[in-house]
């Protein structure tokens, strides 16, 4: 009988764990905890070589140790799944859709220019999606050379590190008796040291036995003929001839006679190579399909499983754990793919106070002016998409693409802002043009809508707006 043994793990220290073997260049840290961390941990209090029970704990394959995600309220968090789209210019929190589910040739859909969501976890509850902040440090350290008790010169390199303070949860999937789970139990259980440069400030976690709320699989309604596969973990498959491969088959996937529609999934992959504690040596890379991924799987008369199992290779290092027909995959009934669930926005980081004390350093100044203008264009690509939205609906018939172009390309040449205005107001006051922007009052609404925005980027607005516009009228031409 298959036990799962549940826990939460505390940051008790910033944490590294890189995501590729490379010793060069910019090092990123996995925003989780494999499962093979904790295998680790429970080997190297328990190994044994030779015995019955090491055996059974770590080459049989009945024991799980799976990856730990960051959480939040009591819910262990999901990686976004990759067939979650929002519009061009907004947010997941204001649209989303599900990629299987969306008619992808409908000219309002093609309009809305879908992009994928692909970064953070979310806690996913009855209908929403909370965001689970993982927040990173990145450090400075130098090489230490004890002849001469100092650095070594050249020997610089930096490490970005999960903060500490994050709490995550993970499961270990058991097949042994109790006494052996007891055993698990016992060597998981209290601070630990995992991670690159454990030995120095890095790595010390407290892990303790804690329940926690997860996404569960569910039956199909009967009414479909196809399933969603969600890669809960990171999955690698080999093929007959042992080598890594990233076109499983449906039974790989735990579907029976099933058939992948690879047209309407999407997956990610990944590439490292593992290390050997040991042998003190990388092994060979691995290759596989990227948290988050989604399979869809014609049935043809084959039945869903009912429970989240793990499918692969390296089951028990964590890999291959996977959710059938998870809930946040569900598309509202009759409008065109759009998601059951919405994904609420990321929490702003808190504005320091005006009267705070500013650091005098030409870097610090470098960069505000950065964030200031990244601030400075998301307010723009709000403001443009509102009006967007607003000024379709005007412009539904006749031909106005090249006009828009026009107004781009003043837009272009003229940084102030009246004269901006006067230029537009004087370009649609002559020619062809004229008659046609009188009609419906689209001339006054832009004037309004200029004159709204006089005192903003009013350049910048008005070249967005109008090359948004020139590419909305002119699809609807083409059709």
């Amino acid at each position: 009988m298959t036990k799962t043994l549940k826990f939460r793990c505390t940051l008790e220290s910033d944490l590294v764990l890189s995501q590729t073997s490379s010793s060069e260049g910019n090092q990123k840290t996995l925003d989780f905890i494999p499962g093979n961390n904790f295998l680790g941990i429970v080997a190297s209090k328990m190994y044994k070589e030779g015995s019955s029970e090491s055996l059974e704990l770590f080459h049989s394959g009945k024991v799980r140790f799976g990856d730990a995600h960051p959480s939040v309220d009591g819910i262990r968090g999901l990686r976004v799944p990759a067939s979650m789209y929002y519009p061009k210019l907004a947010s997941a929190s204001e649209e989303c859709y599900i990629h299987h589910l969306t008619d992808h040739s409908n000219s309002d859909i093609k309009a809305k220019q879908l992009k994928q969501c692909r970064e953070g976890f979310y806690a996913f509850g009855e209908t929403t999606g909370k965001p689970v902040g993982t927040k990173k440090n990145f450090t400075i350290k130098s090489a230490y050379d004890s002849e001469v008790r100092r650095s070594k010169d050249g020997q610089m390199f930096g490490y970005e590190s999960l903060s500490k303070g994050i709490v995550m949860y993970f499961e270990v999937e058991s097949e042994l008796s109790e006494e052996m789970n007891k055993m698990i139990i016992s060597s998981l259980c209290g601070k630990k040291h995992i991670g690159h440069s454990r030995s120095a400030e890095f790595g010390l976690v407290n892990i303790e036995q804690k329940d926690f709320d997860e996404i569960c699989s569910r039956k199909t309604d009967g009414k479909s003929d196809s399933i969603t596969v969600y890669a809960d973990g990171r999955l690698i498959f080999l093929d007959a001839n042992g080598e890594s491969t990233c076109l499983p088959t449906a039974k790989d996937l735990g579907v029976e006679g099933g058939e992948i529609d690879w047209a309407k999934s999407q997956i990610r992959t990944f590439q490292y190579a593992p290390w050997n504690g040991k042998r003190h040596t990388y092994e060979a890379d691995r290759c596989g399909i990227e948290k988050g991924s989604v399979f869809v799987v014609k049935l043809n008369g084959a039945s869903c499983p009912e429970k989240s199992q793990y499918v692969g290779s390296y089951k028990n290092e964590g890999f291959g754990k996977v959710i059938y027909n998870p809930v946040f995959l569900v598309g509202k009934s009759g409008e065109q793919g759009k998601a059951l669930f919405t994904l609420e926005e990321k929490k702003q980081k808190e504005v320091p106070s005006a009267n705070a004390p500013k650091p005098n350093s030409v870097l610090i100044d470098f960069l505000i002016n950065k964030k200031n203008s990244v601030d400075n264009n998301q307010t723009i690509y709000r403001i443009v998409q509102e009006e967007v939205k607003y000024l379709e609906q005007f412009f539904k018939k006749g031909k106005f693409a090249s006009q828009w172009g026009s107004i781009r390309s003043l837009a272009m040449i003229t940084s102030n802002s009246q004269q901006l205005i006067e230029a537009i107001d004087a370009f649609l006051d002559h020619g062809v043009a004229k008659d046609k922007w009188e009609e419906q009052n689209r001339k006054a609404m832009l004037d309004d809508f200029m004159k709204r925005h006089k005192e903003e980027d009013l350049q910048s607005i008005m070249i967005n707006l109008a090359s948004e516009m020139a590419k909305k009228c002119k699809a609807r031409e083409e059709d």
